[in-house]
């Protein structure tokens, strides 16, 4: 049985937009360390949504693996502090990587570049992204 008491969201304009999106061509290049707006979408439960009518959050492109699917990491305003956070400067503002956030994305997503994150800025997030993977073989 679900539970229905969380906040109501509305996913038919995100569902419109989504449908517009996987039939446009998009032939953008992106790298490594690269920050885009990207269309997020409404997600479930307490995933990071994207914002306004199109949907969109600034992620940084942590991992590229082919010209069409990389690694994304959500970025929000608000500081936040712990071992799942990133606090640095991103695009000319203060902001926080959501590093637990972290997802496979599609270059569908991605609608405008905004940044590029300095080198050494971006080793350290990776230090700390390398932190929350397991070193060792689970337990089966």
């Amino acid at each position: 049985m679900i539970c229905l008491r969380m906040m109501k969201k509305d996913f038919a304009d995100w569902h419109d937009l989504k449908t517009k999106i996987q039939g446009a061509e998009n032939s953008l290049f992106f790298r490594e360390r690269e920050i885009w707006l990207c269309y997020l979408g409404l997600n479930l439960g307490h995933e990071e949504d994207g914002k306004q009518e199109l949907f969109l959050r600034p992620v940084i492109v942590f991992r590229k693996f082919s010209p069409n699917f990389f690694w994304g990491i959500p970025l929000t305003s608000k500081e936040k502090d712990g071992s799942y956070y990133y606090h640095s400067r991103f695009a000319g503002k203060v902001g926080t990587a959501l590093l637990f956030q972290m997802r496979l994305m599609d270059r569908k997503r991605l609608f405008r570049k905004i940044g590029t994150m300095h080198h050494h800025k971006f080793l350290e997030m990776a230090g700390k992204v390398g932190l929350l993977l397991p070193n060792e073989n689970p337990s089966i």
